[in-house]
């Protein structure tokens, strides 16, 4: 018995002496602890005035949350009722993501295709290009024979247009050949004037004669126009006045060039004479002249001047 009791007291002295020792140690960090304590009381100090601040930042930011909160409470079922019409939205776009999904590999297909298709023609592209350049050289030859006949083309549209001249000339003076029945004689003092045959036909003399007048001899036309071509128009104005249904006629003379075109216009009276206007449009050196004269027909059915 007097055996434990001295363990006992040997483990009490331990446990006193630890605890002084602990003691001890705190004792020795009191000052460093006030140190931290003085520190934060001035830090607390510091932090107090701003406190009061926070707390209203806080109330304010609490009041704008709960207008925040109102705002999507009444947008709530403005929100849901869109998310309900774009539900069968988004459910079409899922069906056509299926379907194009369905599709990518016949795309795919027709693209591995298209690649093969492509792989040969760039194999034969060289035998391409060789046709391409001998197409080049065709159409270059082409092109300088067109070239060479371009001339050519040119004189034959030239004669093409003259043919179209010369046709309404020619059936005018067809139509002038019986028109003019009446008023073509066999008299010996006749004027010759050349016709639509290789013959002759003969006008009388009064006619040529009262006809001289219809160009002007100040006009640029009597300074151009020769005897040959006063001749044939003469003979168009004869067939266009006596042709009631003819509004105008056309004249050319191809040994010089000149031509024209004559047109009735309205009819009048001048001392009990039948008269009408006529207008010339006379072509000649590439330029154009229009002379305006009155012409009436007499008792003897002779067309005239005034």
């Amino acid at each position: 018995m007097n055996k434990n009791f001295s363990y006992s007291q040997v483990l009490m002295a331990f446990a006193v002496a630890f605890l002084g020792f602990s003691l001890l140690q705190f004792t020795l960090q009191i000052p460093a602890i006030l140190t931290v304590v003085k520190q934060t009381s001035q830090t607390v100090d510091t932090v107090n005035p701003k406190i009061d601040a926070i707390v209203n930042e806080i109330s304010l930011v609490r009041l704008e949350v709960g207008k925040v909160r109102l705002l999507v409470a009444e947008q709530t079922p403005d929100i849901l009722t869109q998310i309900d019409a774009t539900l069968p939205v988004i459910d079409q776009v899922i069906t056509e993501s299926t379907y194009y999904s369905r599709q990518l590999p016949n795309l795919l297909s027709q693209i591995d295709r298209i690649e093969q298709q492509i792989a040969a023609l760039q194999v034969a592209m060289p035998a391409i290009l060789t046709r391409v350049d001998a197409v080049v050289d065709t159409t270059n030859n082409t092109l300088t024979e067109v070239a060479l006949w371009r001339p050519h083309s040119t004189k034959y549209l030239h004669e093409i247009e003259l043919s179209r001249t010369y046709i309404p000339e020619y059936l005018s003076r067809i139509e002038q050949t019986m028109v003019d029945a009446k008023t073509i004689g066999q008299e010996a003092s006749s004027g010759i004037v050349s016709g639509f045959f290789k013959g002759v036909i003969s006008l009388p003399f009064e006619v040529v004669a009262g006809l001289k007048g219809m160009v002007d001899v100040n006009s640029r036309s009597a300074k151009h126009f020769t005897a040959e071509d006063i001749t044939l128009m003469q003979t168009k104005v004869v067939a266009l006045l006596n042709n009631k249904k003819a509004k105008s006629d056309t004249w050319l003379n191809n040994t010089t060039g000149n031509g024209g075109t004559i047109t009735k216009g309205k009819k009048t009276k001048r001392k009990r004479q039948q008269c009408i206007n006529v207008t010339f449009n006379n072509y000649f050196k590439n330029q154009k002249e229009t002379l305006k004269e009155l012409m009436c027909i007499d008792s003897k059915g002779i067309w005239k001047v005034i």
